[in-house]
């Protein structure tokens, strides 16, 4: 079976879509004439640059100008090339061959070909600190046929590799550069294929990037250079465009009304870009052993009243983990858990709990305060005193599993199959009852990596096993955001970005 998409139609739809605004005048210009992006975030720095150790899809957004990925995504959110031109299964759905494109090299240098490539598979399944060896473990091993061509041979039956291949899990790093000093790689000294390469780097402050001129789509590439400045205070970015201090900005949820009414242009699409917030109940950990309790709490929870007071208004109804029109959004999970407090306190006092019971919520310390509160008021309406734990170790007690109850939020994956497995497997990150993982899910999933992602009945198997996963996993959807940035008008729009990827292929500033 074969899977392939033609550079033409890729470039195509970046050419066709591509608006050019008149003007430099703006933070983006220069009087060398050079196209520059400045970029303000209020976020800090990542403190990791190698995308093996990085591991967040929200993080993934400032390494996608660095590293070129495997596959990329098209409009339609199916795999298509970047640096591998094609790709080819055996008739088992066991091994899937690729072929890289020829002439490839990172910003070093160095040949990117398969043994390049192979290497870096290696790396991401044996190094300790590695963030995707779950992603990767069903990799049996990888084997380089010639230059162009390397083979992945699989534990079991597996089609979803090209999405795990496309973008977060696929974005490759220079063999030479991690082979000289793989923590300088990872902490200042990122070498990668993309479309841009470091050429400063201060830990905590800011990045830049200018272009690299050997990147296999460079003449789709328009912009000179991309200056990427961290910590800004949230509310001041919408200000800090009107005034020419930058030209693009990731803004936070609160403020894209600010920036709605200084009529500067958003970037978004909750369908391709999006954020999901959601409560992590540890079923291992009473009183979530017993699954009455855990249907209780997903009964309290009325999502609309986050939207209005957590996004104040910019989110969406969330009850699933993936918002309307993302291909795992399964109806079939839709109104099985309508709010219903009423209901919720007769679960409880069906488990035991007739006078209520008392729980610690361990916040996260990416989820809004507002968010915290909201939930500590919502199940006390059903008898559950919450005491909000704002634990400055959070990640070591959610990510060790020994936390009972938490918040968290994520942005989802570029693989379907590892959206879900992230949420619902034995040893899913996001998974706070792991290694519990139930037998439905199970299955599910296995029809899922077993059915051709070309094949008719491949999105009804989709919404099966996200259904399956939902409806037996540990995570309660509160709301849903679109990821939000927003821009001067010489900068075009059309960025056909994917989760945790800006695609800068086409994208002007001012008249260049």
């Amino acid at each position: 079976m074969k899977f392939s998409r033609r550079l033409t139609a890729l470039v195509g739809l970046a050419t066709a879509s591509m608006l050019v605004l008149a003007g430099c005048s703006s933070a983006g210009g220069s009087t060398s004439g050079d196209a520059v992006v400045k970029w303000g975030q209020s976020g800090v720095a990542p403190g990791n640059w190698d995308p093996i150790v990085t591991g967040a899809t929200g993080a993934t957004v400032n390494l996608t100008p660095i590293y070129e990925p495997l596959l990329t995504q098209d409009e339609d959110g199916k795999p298509a090339p970047a640096l591998a031109e094609s790709w080819e299964y055996n008739a088992e759905g066991t091994a899937v061959t690729f072929q890289l494109r020829p002439g490839l090299t990172f910003q070093d240098d160095s040949p990117l070909d398969a043994d390049a490539v192979a290497y870096y598979i290696n790396r991401a399944i044996t190094q300790k600190n590695s963030a995707l060896a779950g992603s990767y473990s069903n990799i049996k091993d990888v084997v380089v046929d010639d230059e162009l061509h390397f083979t992945v041979n699989l534990k079991s039956v597996d089609y979803q590799i090209p999405y795990l291949f496309s973008i977060r899990a696929g974005l490759i790093t220079s063999k030479a550069a991690a082979e000289k000093d793989v923590d300088a790689l990872n902490t200042r000294n990122p070498v990668g294929a993309g479309p841009f390469k470091v050429v400063e780097l201060v830990p905590e402050s800011h990045v830049t990037l200018e272009k690299f001129q050997n990147y296999w789509d460079a003449d789709n590439i328009h912009i000179d250079r991309i200056e990427i400045h961290f910590g800004n205070d949230a509310a001041s970015l919408v200000s800090a465009v009107q005034t020419g201090v930058y030209n693009f900005v990731t803004v936070d949820v609160t403020q894209i009304q600010a920036a709605r009414a200084a009529n500067l242009d958003l970037v978004q699409d909750i369908t391709k870009n999006w954020a999901v917030q959601f409560l992590s109940v540890n079923r291992n950990i009473a009183p979530f052993d017993d699954p009455r309790v855990v249907e209780a709490f997903r009964l309290a929870v009325n999502s609309q009243e986050f939207v209005d007071k957590v996004t104040l208004g910019e989110g969406e109804v969330a009850n699933q983990l993936v918002p309307k029109g993302h291909p795992l959004f399964a109806d079939a999970i839709e109104g099985v858990y309508k709010f219903d407090p009423a209901r919720a306190k007769t679960l409880l006092a069906e488990a035991g709990h007739p006078d209520g019971l008392e729980v610690t919520l361990d916040a996260s310390p990416y989820s809004a305060d507002s968010q915290s509160e909201v939930i500590q008021s919502q199940l006390a309406a059903i008898g559950v005193k919450v005491t909000i734990n704002k634990n400055p170790n959070w990640s070591k007690g959610y990510f060790g599993k020994t936390q009972a109850f938490s918040t968290y939020g994520y942005v989802g994956r570029n693989s379907q199959a590892q959206t879900l497995t992230e949420h619902y497997d034995v040893g899913g990150v996001l998974n706070l009852s792991s290694p519990y993982s139930s037998p439905e899910f199970q299955g599910a999933l296995a029809k899922l990596r077993a059915t051709p992602i070309d094949a008719p009945e491949y999105p009804s198997v989709a919404r099966a096993a996200s259904t399956a996963g939902f409806l037996n996993g540990s995570s309660i959807p509160l709301f849903a955001q679109p990821v939000t940035w927003a821009k001067s008008s010489d900068v075009s729009s059309d960025f056909q970005n994917r989760e945790g990827f800006l695609n800068w292929r086409g994208i002007t500033v001012g008249s260049k």
